[in-house]
This record gives structure tokens, C-alpha cells and sequence, in this order.
């Protein structure tokens, strides 16, 4: 590599952390995979300063995402993270299956539906095997596109992109750019938190990805458990105003449940 190529790809990086929300992010992921890591490790592997990492780090103890440490930082036993497919799969799973029998009812014959990357959302597929309607389906999700294949009359676009480390959500540019050529009647959403009227999620990635799907659609059907009510987690996704339809428990908090019809008069709350 040329002294050119070496400075430009040295200048490329430094502008690309001087980011502030790219950066936290990245150094956010680093401790919860290493599980700690000092600060002139993460100086090291961003090619920033380490007052810069001391700052970020003070940032992310303080939304409780890690916990500080002498020269560096560990993971927060409270930090709002994802957790694998197998483990949100089986969490409250009986709630999740009523949710996504439920949501049947807003999917109608010949309609576009995206099937956003969700446990909850892989509920209303499997659902769906049982009562088989005829639908275009798009999903940004390997093993939703694997079970909606076996489904009648159901034909599957997959966005593309690369795959998120251990789970099956499709992200990044790739899949970005093909939910901007779409314009479906409905999507099945996800989501990490509901604080208030405040989405949010814990990936700037996978965030971006909802967003992208919230412009590729007309109506919003947020399916989420009472679980999701709570502590807003690192990255806002947007309002509920956003969204049409919310299909949760009957267990779910009900002070939350009267703010969210308090202050988003639009969206219609469904408990199951």
C-alpha cells in the first residue's frame, strides 16, 4: 500500500468515528463482547484518542449500557442488549403466540406484507402455516423466509444484506437499498422497548433497518409483548405516532397502555 492509500484509508476511518452515535455504538459492542476492555484497547482499535474513549465511556455508564472500570469498562449487567434467537424465541412464548394468531386478522388476500426480523413476528408465520392466506412477502429475515417458503401461496422476496451475528436479521446498505423500491400495503414489526410513545431499539444498524421498512409501507402493526414496556434502550427508532396498530398482552402495564392512548391518539391499542 502507497503512503497515499495509507493516509487516505487513515483519514477515512478518523472521519468515520468522528461520529459521535457511530462511535458509541462500535465501542458499546466492543465491552459487551469482549464482556471488558481498557481504554487504550479501544483508542487502539478506533485509531482515537483515549480522553475521546473516556468521554464515550462516561456517555454509555451513564444510559447504564456499561459499567466503568479502572482504566476501562466492563458490561453493565443492565444493559438493554438482545438477546439470541433461541433465547427471545422461548421468552414469554405463550403471549407471543396468541399475539401472532391474533395479528392474522390485519393480513388479507393478495396484499404485500413485510415480516420485520422478530420472534414475535416468526409467531404470526407460524400462525399463518395453520391458515394460509395468498400474499406477496418480503423479510429481512433468513428463517422467517425459510418458513413462509412452506406456506401455500405465499410468494417470498428477502431483502439481502449481511447477516447479524448471532441471529438470523438481515442489515446494512444491501438490504436499505431494496426496501426503497418497494411500497407495501402492511408490515409486522418488532421492536427492543416501548418507553412512553418512544420507540427504540439496540443497534444503530438494526434501527436504520426499521426505518427503511417503516418508508416501504402503509400501514404499521407494532406486535410486541409486555415485556417490551420499559427503560428506553440505546438508539430511538421514532414515536408511535408511526404506528397504526399495537397488538400486546393484556398483562401489559396499564399506566403505559393509558399514556400511549393519551398521547398517541392515533394508534389503536389491541390486547390479546
Amino acid at each position: 500500500m502507497t503512503d497515499f492509500a495509507r493516509n487516505v484509508n487513515m483519514a477515512n476511518t478518523t472521519d468515520h468515528w468522528e461520529i459521535p452515535a457511530l462511535r458509541l455504538t462500535r465501542i458499546n459492542d466492543l465491552v459487551k463482547t469482549r464482556g471488558a476492555v481498557s481504554v487504550s484497547e479501544i483508542a487502539s482499535l478506533l485509531g482515537i484518542s483515549e480522553s475521546t474513549v473516556r468521554r464515550d465511556l462516561q456517555k454509555l455508564s451513564e444510559n447504564g449500557l456499561v459499567r466503568r472500570s479502572h482504566g476501562g469498562a466492563i458490561s453493565g449487567e443492565n444493559t438493554p442488549h438482545e438477546p439470541v434467537f433461541a433465547e427471545r424465541r422461548h421468552h414469554n412464548q405463550e403471549e407471543k403466540i396468541r399475539i401472532g394468531r391474533y395479528a392474522l386478522q390485519f393480513i388479507q388476500p393478495g396484499q404485500s406484507v413485510i415480516f420485520d426480523s422478530s420472534s414475535t413476528v416468526l409467531a404470526v408465520v407460524e400462525a399463518l402455516r395453520e391458515q394460509p392466506i395468498p400474499i406477496i412477502a418480503v423479510t429481512n429475515d433468513i428463517n422467517i423466509a425459510s418458513e413462509l417458503s412452506t406456506i401455500t401461496d405465499v410468494q417470498v422476496h428477502v431483502t439481502g444484506g449481511e447477516i447479524r451475528p448471532g441471529s438470523f436479521t438481515l442489515y446494512g446498505s444491501q438490504a436499505q437499498s431494496f426496501l426503497s423500491t418497494i411500497h407495501a400495503d402492511l408490515v409486522l414489526m418488532g421492536i427492543h422497548a416501548i418507553t412512553g410513545i418512544t420507540l427504540s431499539d439496540t443497534s444503530m444498524r438494526i434501527v436504520a433497518m426499521k426505518k427503511a421498512i417503516l418508508r416501504a409501507t402503509h400501514r404499521v402493526v407494532l406486535l410486541a409483548d409486555y415485556s417490551k414496556f420499559g427503560p428506553v434502550a440505546f438508539i430511538e427508532v421514532g414515536s408511535l405516532h408511526l404506528v397504526h396498530d399495537l397488538v400486546t398482552n393484556q398483562s401489559a402495564q396499564k399506566g403505559a397502555l393509558e399514556a400511549i392512548g393519551r398521547d398517541s391518539k392515533g394508534t389503536r391499542i389491541h390486547l390479546v
